[in-house]
């Protein structure tokens, strides 16, 4: 028989054992999952946005058997039931979606290319898992993803104990388990060098997967998960501020993240000072993010009044993901909005793109005009770093700098830090 020939009866079988009732021999479940949407996000509006995902849908559906289709577990996240298939054959058919779904698409004027990272996994009878726990398992796999695999396509024979029920538990469970706990990166100021805060980072000490990133689990949580953890990382960053105190270091102030979610809680504000008091923290040492999208227009009435009285009390509002919303110019007028965090998006290669220098001057001098200040986010070389102090950025946070850690190392860092600008050079003013 011709391999031409086989192809074509392959699937023409599979229809057969589908009406029969025949037992399916082999499943596999392929989860693509788009990854730049951060950049994306910044050269496209909302509207462009949502037709991307649509066209990547159409698309990646064309693609397939129509007993196979595309399934969209959330925006940006396909999901593919592959049947009667050996790994081999299945690998090949997720690499053709996987580069599929990585084509240049024509949008709003240009062409965009979506980065997609691939998780394939595959079972063979007479074990044969039900789809819902392949789809757990490659979920699963999509959470321990390292940085440098994004992009890529991976397969994974089935491994019950990944999609077992009950192995995994919700954020709110990992708080009452005492697996959350806060790291802290520390912000610099541009013109002096000194430490002008650290932002509070959830990390999730997972009994089987090891240490998660926010990335890992913050799509997956719901409001309760929200609260539940913003309180926890609010307790150990007021803890992190006695600590810096006793041990001598002047640290300002410390941020923590705060859902749009939580924010729209009527009371939301009073419990964060009310924690502060029982700390016996002053307001002015909690810096609040909130996202660049809660604006006077969109926001709830309890959204308004939360920031309003947070700001009220001292705490300090932060626009994090600057550039990649809307509606800040209200936000930043009604809400007393104290400093722009200006996105990662814009800071990549800031020292070597002119596109990007344009957007960081024409930030920068947004800032000062509105009498603010200005702190890039992502920064990752030391070219970066220089070239955002010589335009007058009053701060940078980044890997440059230092990378998130736990509180005893972040100790350590203001210690060599602080030896480290004690041998500064100093210049004598005349008298």
């Amino acid at each position: 028989m011709s391999k031409n020939l086989r192809r074509w009866l392959s699937p023409l079988r599979s229809l057969m054992r589908r009406a029969t009732g025949s037992p399916e021999r082999s499943r596999s479940l392929l989860l693509l999952r788009l990854e730049n949407t951060e950049t994306l996000g910044s050269i496209l509006d909302k509207a462009a946005m949502g037709h991307l995902l649509v066209q990547l849908s159409m698309s990646l559906g064309g693609s397939v058997r129509p007993y196979d289709p595309v399934r969209i577990l959330a925006p940006g996240l396909f999901a593919f039931v592959l049947r009667d298939r050996t790994d081999r054959d299945a690998l090949q058919v997720a690499r053709r979606l996987h580069r599929q779904g990585q084509t240049p698409v024509p949008l709003a004027g240009r062409h965009v290319t979506p980065v997609m990272t691939g998780v394939l996994i595959h079972a063979e009878a007479p074990n044969m898992p039900s789809i819902q726990s392949l789809t757990d398992h490659a979920l699963q796999r999509m959470t321990m993803v390292e940085d440098a695999a994004l992009g890529q396509l991976r397969l994974y024979p089935h491994d019950p104990t990944l999609s077992a029920p009950g192995l995994t538990a919700t954020v709110s469970d990992a708080v009452m388990a005492g697996q959350m706990v806060a790291w802290f990166q520390p912000q610099v100021c541009c013109h002096s060098g000194q430490i002008t805060g650290f932002e509070a980072l959830a990390r999730w000490n997972h009994p089987t997967r090891g240490l998660l990133a926010p990335g890992a689990f913050i799509p997956q949580m719901t409001p309760a998960d929200h609260n539940a953890l913003t309180l926890l990382i609010l307790s150990q960053a007021m803890d992190a501020l006695k600590a810096w105190d006793r041990a001598g270091f002047e640290v300002p102030t410390v941020s923590i993240n705060v859902s749009n979610c939580e924010l729209s809680d009527r009371g939301f504000a009073d419990c964060l000072l009310w924690e502060m008091d029982r700390h016996e923290i002053p307001a002015h040492r909690l810096v609040v993010e909130v996202l660049e999208s809660v604006g006077p227009v969109s926001s709830s009435g309890e959204t308004r009044d939360n920031l309003r009285k947070l700001a009220a009390a001292g705490c300090q509002i932060d626009l994090d993901d600057f550039g990649t919303g809307y509606a800040s110019l209200d936000a930043i007028r009604q809400f007393g909005i104290n400093r722009i965090k200006i996105d990662r998006s814009f800071v990549t290669a800031c020292d070597i793109d002119e596109a990007q220098q344009r957007m960081i001057l024409a930030i920068l001098a947004l800032a000062e005009r509105l009498g603010i200040s200005a702190l890039a986010e992502g920064v990752e070389t030391r070219e970066e770093y220089a070239f955002l102090a010589q335009m007058g950025c009053d701060e940078v946070q980044g890997y440059a700098i230092a990378r998130p850690m736990p509180l005893a190392d972040s100790l350590e860092f203001l210690t060599r830090h602080a030896q480290a600008a004690a041998r500064l050079p100093t210049i004598a003013r005349r008298g």
